[in-house]
């Protein structure tokens, strides 16, 4: 099998979509949004029960069943291709291609694909169940949009390329939901929204495109949502209820945390525009009542915020947190000054960081919410909507003051003191707000180009041009690549990733099933540690849980020094996990000081290198000494004498 089996999950998508489509009347493009979830359900029905092949052949015999219907009534009506031509699935056929032709050879390049998203599938692909959190060593995260590129990793064999495609294709499903209802007199329009989104992404997002993080999935179904609720066909009750209910709840499971969060922005948004559909942001007194209730909810909101993290910074936590969550909460060590040093930090963030170095356009977040505001006016200006302006407007600035505060409170309960007081991500954090409230000003805006009135139509447009030319301006020599799998010489650690692939390949061959230590004795690679996981899974269980490097004043663990364990502790920690090798990625003097001290060595100090892999000799069950089975990296020098040249 290979990455050209996607077509032919593509075509089971879009059955499952036209089963909808004539089932529930429901239009194109919320039918294949509603697909994606469906098919979630189905896949994560079958990792309950050890059997992901029930979900595959439930969403294979309902796609087929959809296809079947689709032609039979497009035969009988004289009318094939009616429920399916339609532009939103011209261009997710043209996506499909793209992520098939462009990614072509691509490789995991983030720290956090290799550990969560990727490792994730590839344990549910290799052991026909639902995530097993404790042999993936870290806290259990929404993973509906890996069951999405599960089922289309069972066409095509586990494939990285193959990943990123469906992830790419999962994301443009949600993109387009705005335009569900639109027919081919609307493909002018269907096509400049999606150029106008295809370039923003280059500017607005650290990592365009090719990404397995689920930030902007989050972003298309939030932002998608919202543009549909806009262009709904509001006759069509039921339906509208059902696409609400269902992107709702998969936008929760997309994305831990901030997916709730986006749900419930998106609620609340919905809930504006009712209030300023049904015309009553005309009348004064409604508009004061509406604010003044708005201002005590954020102020109790503002106020419970505050009181947890009070009780957090006091050492009480509170019960009502998962078990996972408080477990990071007391690692997180909230005190004073990691307070005072994240907020000032995420404040310059928020005034002046910069989106993304890729692109030529700067974008910076205060600034881009502004230029927001002022588009919104000129929008209700056009439509003669300005009270309702008004009000997305009001609704923009508590949605961005709610999203810093939860932001805010999560560097400072969840995050490491290294991590909060440099707000570590916090440019993929912003992208996904900002880009759902460009989401919305842009379908709102760009519905006046299938307007009757001539004026109307023509601004429109000519906005719409503008702001393809604005994105335009990002455009370098690096958009093709940097968007695609041809950019390996551009991605930060790469050296590493393919040395630990080979380094990995070659531990495989050796140790079997055997489970193997991983020292990395660099303090500032994780891409190693991150790939020898996903390499190895739970055979490398020393990840997050025990030192992966150890130095002169204790260890290190993930990015925090603890005083211990310590080297000496080294062999007790050995046997008490029963590990049968060692692999040393990374050496440095200190380590090669103190092996042979604590273990019985055939080889001296002098000859230990980087990339060499161990075994573990134990004697009346402890681990008294070290053997070299291989060496891995036949280019490494002896550490020793690499320090003692330096």
């Amino acid at each position: 099998m290979n990455v050209w089996m996607m077509v032919p999950g593509f075509l089971i998508l879009t059955g499952v979509a036209l089963l909808f489509v004539h089932g529930l009347k429901v239009r194109f493009g919320e039918g294949i949004f509603l697909g994606v979830s469906a098919i979630m359900a189905f896949l994560f029905l079958g990792g309950l029960f050890h059997f992901f092949l029930f979900g595959m052949v439930a969403a294979a015999g309902l796609g087929i069943a959809g296809l079947v219907i689709d032609v039979a009534c497009g035969i009988r009506g004289r009318s094939f291709g009616k429920a399916w031509n339609v532009p939103s699935f011209w261009v997710l056929a043209f996506v499909l291609l793209y992520g098939i032709l462009l990614f072509h050879g691509a490789v995991l390049q983030h720290i956090d694909e290799f550990h969560m998203w990727a490792a994730v599938l590839k344990q549910m692909s290799q052991e026909n169940r639902l995530p097993d959190w404790a042999a993936l060593g870290v806290s259990p995260q929404m993973y509906a949009g890996t069951f999405f590129q599960l089922f289309f990793q069972k066409f095509t064999g586990y494939s990285e390329q193959a990943m990123y495609a469906s992830s790419y294709l999962m994301m443009w499903i949600g993109f387009l939901l705005p335009y569900a209802s639109a027919g081919k007199k609307q493909k002018k329009t269907v096509l400049l929204y999606s150029l106008i989104v295809f370039l923003s992404i280059y500017s607005f997002y650290f990592y365009p495109y090719k990404t397995l993080y689920v930030d902007l999935p989050t972003v298309a179904w939030a932002g998608g949502l919202c543009g549909w609720w806009t262009m709904r066909e509001e006759d069509r009750k039921l339906q509208n209820r059902i696409v609400l209910a269902v992107g709702l709840l998969t936008l929760v499971l997309l994305k831990s945390y901030v997916g709730i969060l986006m749900a419930v922005l998106t609620l609340c948004w919905i809930l504006m525009e009712k209030a300023a559909a049904s015309g009553r942001m005309e009348e004064r007194r409604f508009r004061v009542r509406t604010g003044v209730r708005l201002m005590i909810l954020m102020a109790l909101v503002f106020g419970v915020c505050g009181g947890v993290m009070l009780m957090i910074l006091k050492g009480h936590i509170p019960a009502f947190f998962p078990e996972s969550v408080r477990n990071l909460m007391g690692g997180a060590g909230i005190t004073p000054n990691k307070a005072a040093r994240t907020l000032g930090a995420l404040g310059n963030a928020f005034l002046g960081t910069r989106l993304t170095s890729l692109s030529d356009l700067p974008i910076q977040p205060f600034a881009f919410l502004v230029f927001l505001a002022a588009w919104s006016v000129v929008e209700g200006w056009l439509y003669g909507e300005e009270r309702a302006s008004q009000a997305r407007i009001g609704w923009g600035i508590c949605a961005t003051a709610l999203y810093l505060l939860f932001l805010a409170m999560s560097y400072l309960c969840l995050f490491t003191y290294e991590e909060a007081v440099k707000v570590a991500g916090v440019k993929r954090y912003f992208t996904i707000f900002l880009m759902t409230q460009m989401l919305i000003v842009l379908v709102r805006w760009l519905r006046g180009m299938d307007s009757s009135d001539k004026v109307r139509r023509r601004i429109a447009a000519a906005g719409g041009l503008a702001l393809l030319v604005f994105f335009s301006i990002g455009i370098n020599d690096k958009f093709i690549s940097s968007a695609t799998g041809f950019n390996r010489s551009q991605i930060s650690g790469n050296a590493d990733i393919e040395e630990t692939n080979r380094e990995a390949e070659q531990v495989e061959q050796t140790v079997g099933e055997g489970k193997v230590y991983f020292l990395n004795q660099d303090d500032e690679n994780e891409f190693p540690q991150n790939i020898a996981f996903y390499r190895l899974g739970d055979q490398v269980s020393n990840y997050l849980n025990t030192p992966w490097r150890f130095t002169e004043d204790g260890c290190e663990i993930r990015i925090q020094e603890y005083e211990t364990p310590t080297i000496q502790d080294f062999p007790q920690i050995l046997a008490a996990q029963e590990y049968e090798y060692v692999w040393i990625y990374q050496a440095d003097s200190y380590l090669a000081g103190q092996l042979g001290q604590i273990f019985d060595m055939d080889l001296s100090p002098d000859q230990i290198t980087d990339g060499q892999l161990y075994r573990v000799d134990y004697e009346a069950g402890a681990a008294e000494g070290l053997t070299l089975v291989r060496q891995l990296d036949k280019d490494a020098q002896p550490v020793l004498k690499l320090s003692q040249a330096g």
